[in-house]
């Protein structure tokens, strides 16, 4: 019984471990590196760092919050721009000095290179 009863309190500690998915190659380059961000519909560009305590800055500033990681997903809390947890997907395969495209919920179509 008491052998059962310490199985099922060690398998529920390890499943919020198990759900979370580490970080796609791209997403661990983002972090590491930063990013500079241009945002279409605004004409705005502006560089973004984010650091290891799930904090980010960017746009000298003016955008700031927190980030966390779910696989190949970047979701960010910023209230400079009404973001909740707004989760946006990244391509695989990126690295330093590529440059792509992304669609923010909140802000709408990015080009993204990693510096």
């Amino acid at each position: 019984m008491k052998f059962k009863l310490i199985t099922l309190v060690a398998a529920a500690v390890a499943m919020p471990a198990l759900a979370q998915t580490p970080p796609s190659d791209t997403l661990t380059e983002v972090i590491s590196k930063g990013v500079t961000v241009t945002v279409a519909q605004m004409a705005m560009t502006g560089d973004v760092t984010y650091k290891a305590d799930g904090t980010f800055s960017g746009f000298d500033g003016q955008y700031e919050g927190t980030y966390k990681v779910d696989g190949s997903k970047l979701c960010v809390t910023a209230a400079a721009v009404g973001q909740d947890n707004a989760c946006v997907e990244y391509p695989a395969g990126k690295k330093s000095g590529d440059k792509f495209k992304v669609t923010d919920p909140a802000v709408g179509d990015l080009e993204i290179t990693i510096k």
